[in-house]
C-alpha cells in the first residue's frame, strides 16, 4: 500500500500525513451472504481502496451479531479492523446509531 497515513520519510524520519479530501468509504460485510473469507477480503481490499483514495475513513458495515452466540462476520471482522487501526495509527469507533456497523478514522 503506497503512502499510508502516519507513515515517515524514510530520509528524515518526519511524520508524513496525506490530505485526506474524501468522505468515509463504505462497505457491507453482511447483506450479500458472504462467508469469513470473502468478508476478510472485502475489508482489506476497503482499507487499501479508502486509503489510496484520501478517504477521511472506511465505514464496515459487518451486522449486529447473532442473539444466540453463534459466530458471524461481526467476530471476524473487528479483530482485523482493530488490528488495522493500530497498524495504521488509525481510531477504530463504533458508528453512533448504528450497533452494525464501525467506522476506521484515518485522520
Amino acid at each position: 500500500m503506497q503512502g499510508q497515513v502516519g507513515e515517515s520519510c524514510i530520509k528524515c524520519n518526519t511524520k508524513l500525513y496525506r490530505s485526506l479530501t474524501q468522505p468515509l468509504y463504505v462497505i457491507d460485510v453482511a447483506h450479500s451472504g458472504e462467508d469469513r473469507e470473502d468478508a476478510i477480503r472485502k475489508v482489506i481490499k476497503g482499507i487499501e481502496i479508502s486509503i489510496d483514495k484520501n478517504h477521511k475513513g472506511l465505514k464496515v458495515i459487518h451486522g449486529r451479531g447473532s442473539k444466540s452466540g453463534q459466530a458471524t462476520i461481526k467476530n471476524y471482522v473487528l479483530p482485523l479492523l482493530r488490528k488495522e487501526a493500530k497498524r495504521l495509527k488509525a481510531k477504530l469507533v463504533q458508528e453512533k446509531n448504528n450497533p452494525g456497523a464501525h467506522i476506521l478514522y484515518f485522520n
